[in-house]
């Protein structure tokens, strides 16, 4: 990618997501405290503008508002047969949540629960008609959305962004697939 384009991209991610200024305070001089060293502080900020970008991209496919969405129909058409409570480990949703979560994804005609065939206790998800049709799109539309958001990033940092953050999400969660 060239700097012109890295710089066009950079500006339309802007357009898209700008500041939000208070208007109440004089925010320029405001003391982070310890939060300016927390990456915590920063991965939970990013988590939540990122989370309000992708929600207006979504809003088409019914997938606004909340989060598991899109990672419960990705990861239930990539693993057709999958069971709740893998999914939830890997969207790090406990079992009250991942409850209502696939409620409303079965009450929105995404997917559907079925008993296993080899343990009647056990429940599988698998998607219906629709869910399968916005699989593609939503691929599309996320990816665009993730290169747009970080166009603020070279290609190079982009890549040790994401080597780092993968780092730390495995050292947390057990058996993460090898990025394609």
């Amino acid at each position: 990618m060239s700097s012109g384009d890295l710089t066009r991209r950079r500006r339309e991610a802007q357009q898209r997501n700008p500041a939000k200024v208070p208007k109440t305070i004089d925010y320029q001089n405001i003391d982070f405290d310890v939060f300016g060293s927390l990456l915590s502080f920063y991965i939970r900020s990013v988590n939540i503008v990122v989370s309000k970008d992708l929600d207006g991209q979504m809003e088409s496919f019914g997938l606004a508002g909340g989060t598991g969405k899109i990672s419960t129909i990705l990861l239930t058409g990539a693993n057709p047969g999958l069971r709740p409570s893998v999914l939830a480990h890997f969207i790090r949703k406990d079992r009250s949540a991942m409850g209502k979560l696939l409620e409303q994804m079965e009450t929105d005609g995404f997917i559907e629960q079925r008993v296993s065939r080899v343990e009647r206790r056990a429940r599988e998800l698998y998607l219906t008609d629709k869910g399968r049709n916005v699989v593609q799109k939503i691929r599309e539309v996320i990816k665009r959305q993730d290169d747009d958001f970080f166009a603020v990033l070279s290609p190079a940092e982009r890549a040790t962004l994401l080597s780092l953050l993968r780092k730390v999400y495995e050292t947390y969660i057990d058996m993460v697939p090898s990025a394609d």
